[in-house]
């Protein structure tokens, strides 16, 4: 469950920039910039939980 928390943060970017603009808020900005930045360093947290690439040496 913990790896599929990497693109769900990295979605939820967009569809957050899209509410907070329909809310109409005056300090828009600074709303957007602080939640994509704690939504980013999520996703960047829990890249550590994706699974490994292995490659086949056929």
């Amino acid at each position: 469950m913990k790896a599929w928390l990497t693109p769900i943060c990295f979605m939820l970017i967009p569809v957050f920039y899209v509410l907070v603009g329909l809310m109409g808020l005056s300090l828009y900005g600074v709303v957007f910039w602080t939640g994509a930045t704690i939504l980013t360093l999520l996703g960047a947290y829990f890249t550590k939980f994706l699974p490994a690439f292995e490659e086949n040496p056929s």
